[in-house]
Protein backbone atom coordinates (compact mmCIF):
# COMPACT_ATOMS: atom_id res chain seq x y z
CA UNK A 1 0.00 0.00 0.00
CA UNK A 2 1.17 3.29 -0.82
CA UNK A 3 1.57 6.76 1.62
CA UNK A 4 -0.67 9.44 0.90
CA UNK A 5 0.84 13.09 0.57
CA UNK A 6 0.00 13.39 3.97
CA UNK A 7 1.20 10.39 5.43
CA UNK A 8 4.43 11.20 3.75
CA UNK A 9 4.14 14.51 4.54
CA UNK A 10 4.14 13.54 8.39
CA UNK A 11 6.69 11.63 7.87
CA UNK A 12 8.87 13.92 6.29
CA UNK A 13 8.22 16.62 8.78
CA UNK A 14 8.70 14.80 11.67
CA UNK A 15 11.85 14.31 10.20
CA UNK A 16 13.19 17.37 9.85
CA UNK A 17 11.62 18.40 12.90
CA UNK A 18 13.49 15.95 14.80
CA UNK A 19 16.94 16.87 13.33
CA UNK A 20 16.07 20.88 14.01
CA UNK A 21 15.10 20.00 17.61
CA UNK A 22 18.11 17.72 18.07
CA UNK A 23 20.56 20.81 16.47
CA UNK A 24 19.03 23.64 18.03
CA UNK A 25 20.04 26.51 18.31
CA UNK A 26 22.80 25.39 15.42
CA UNK A 27 21.51 25.95 11.67
CA UNK A 28 21.57 23.02 9.68
CA UNK A 29 21.81 21.48 6.15
CA UNK A 30 19.08 19.98 5.19
CA UNK A 31 18.88 17.78 2.19
CA UNK A 32 16.35 15.27 0.76
CA UNK A 33 19.25 12.84 0.17
CA UNK A 34 19.35 12.72 4.11
CA UNK A 35 15.90 11.73 4.55
CA UNK A 36 15.37 9.14 1.37
CA UNK A 37 14.32 6.72 4.13
CA UNK A 38 11.11 8.14 4.26
CA UNK A 39 10.03 7.53 0.68
CA UNK A 40 8.65 4.55 -0.43
CA UNK A 41 10.57 3.10 -3.48
CA UNK A 42 7.46 3.92 -5.77
CA UNK A 43 7.63 7.27 -4.38
CA UNK A 44 7.44 9.90 -7.22
CA UNK A 45 9.83 12.66 -8.04
CA UNK A 46 10.60 12.54 -3.43
CA UNK A 47 13.22 15.79 -4.27
CA UNK A 48 10.40 18.06 -5.51
CA UNK A 49 8.06 16.81 -2.81
CA UNK A 50 10.74 17.27 -0.27
CA UNK A 51 11.70 20.84 -1.30
CA UNK A 52 7.63 21.51 -1.22
CA UNK A 53 7.55 20.48 2.54
CA UNK A 54 10.11 22.62 3.76
CA UNK A 55 9.00 25.50 1.55
CA UNK A 56 5.62 24.83 3.31
CA UNK A 57 7.25 24.51 7.11
CA UNK A 58 8.90 27.45 6.20
CA UNK A 59 6.18 30.08 5.56
CA UNK A 60 4.42 28.59 7.75
CA UNK A 61 6.58 29.97 10.01
CA UNK A 62 7.95 26.53 12.10
CA UNK A 63 11.43 26.88 10.04
CA UNK A 64 13.62 28.98 9.03
CA UNK A 65 16.16 28.00 6.05
CA UNK A 66 17.07 29.00 2.41
CA UNK A 67 16.73 26.66 -0.48
CA UNK A 68 20.01 26.46 -2.17
CA UNK A 69 20.26 27.83 -5.76
CA UNK A 70 22.90 25.28 -6.86
CA UNK A 71 21.74 22.32 -5.76
CA UNK A 72 18.35 21.34 -6.13
CA UNK A 73 16.90 20.30 -3.16
CA UNK A 74 19.15 21.28 -0.94
CA UNK A 75 18.45 23.63 2.28
CA UNK A 76 20.57 26.16 4.61
CA UNK A 77 20.57 27.45 7.34
CA UNK A 78 17.81 25.77 8.77
CA UNK A 79 16.70 25.93 12.35
CA UNK A 80 13.82 25.98 14.05
CA UNK A 81 11.64 29.18 14.78
CA UNK A 82 10.15 30.57 17.87
CA UNK A 83 6.63 29.15 17.11
CA UNK A 84 8.75 25.62 16.09
CA UNK A 85 11.01 25.27 19.34
CA UNK A 86 7.36 26.36 21.49
CA UNK A 87 5.64 23.28 19.37
CA UNK A 88 8.04 20.75 20.23
CA UNK A 89 9.04 21.74 23.47
CA UNK A 90 5.05 20.74 24.36
CA UNK A 91 4.94 18.64 27.09
CA UNK A 92 1.39 16.73 25.67
CA UNK A 93 1.89 13.37 27.38
CA UNK A 94 1.49 13.79 31.51
CA UNK A 95 2.08 9.82 31.51
CA UNK A 96 5.74 9.68 29.65
CA UNK A 97 6.93 13.59 30.77
CA UNK A 98 8.14 13.71 27.22
CA UNK A 99 8.09 16.75 24.79
CA UNK A 100 7.01 16.41 21.78
CA UNK A 101 10.64 16.68 20.39
CA UNK A 102 12.02 14.15 22.42
CA UNK A 103 8.90 11.89 22.01
CA UNK A 104 9.82 12.52 18.02
CA UNK A 105 13.93 12.20 18.49
CA UNK A 106 12.72 8.92 19.81
CA UNK A 107 10.44 7.62 17.12
CA UNK A 108 12.79 8.58 14.20
CA UNK A 109 15.97 7.31 16.00
CA UNK A 110 14.42 4.05 15.71
CA UNK A 111 12.71 3.74 12.72
CA UNK A 112 9.26 3.95 13.90
CA UNK A 113 7.53 6.00 11.00
CA UNK A 114 4.01 5.27 12.13
CA UNK A 115 4.96 7.18 15.52
CA UNK A 116 6.73 10.02 13.26
CA UNK A 117 3.25 10.79 11.58
CA UNK A 118 1.51 10.80 14.65
CA UNK A 119 3.43 12.67 16.68
CA UNK A 120 4.07 15.22 13.34
CA UNK A 121 0.08 15.19 13.58
CA UNK A 122 0.40 16.27 17.14
CA UNK A 123 2.84 19.28 16.88
CA UNK A 124 1.05 20.76 14.01
CA UNK A 125 -2.41 20.62 15.46
CA UNK A 126 -0.41 22.55 18.36
CA UNK A 127 0.92 25.24 16.37
CA UNK A 128 -2.39 25.44 14.89
CA UNK A 129 -4.33 25.95 18.10
CA UNK A 130 -1.42 28.70 19.18
CA UNK A 131 -1.56 30.20 15.94
CA UNK A 132 -5.61 30.41 16.62
CA UNK A 133 -4.91 31.31 19.78
CA UNK A 134 -2.97 34.47 19.04
CA UNK A 135 -5.03 35.37 16.58
CA UNK A 136 -8.28 35.66 18.77
CA UNK A 137 -6.55 37.38 21.50
CA UNK A 138 -5.09 39.87 18.83
CA UNK A 139 -8.94 40.65 17.93
CA UNK A 140 -10.00 40.29 21.66
CA UNK A 141 -7.68 43.06 22.00
CA UNK A 142 -8.60 45.55 19.14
Amino acid sequence: MSDSNIDLFDQITGLVFSKLYQSFPVTETLNVMSFMEAFPDSADRPGQFFSDTLKWLITSGYLMGEPDSKHSFTFHKCTLTAKGLEVLKAVPDSITGKSLGAQLQDAAKNGMLESVKSLTGKALSAGAQMTFSAASAWMANT
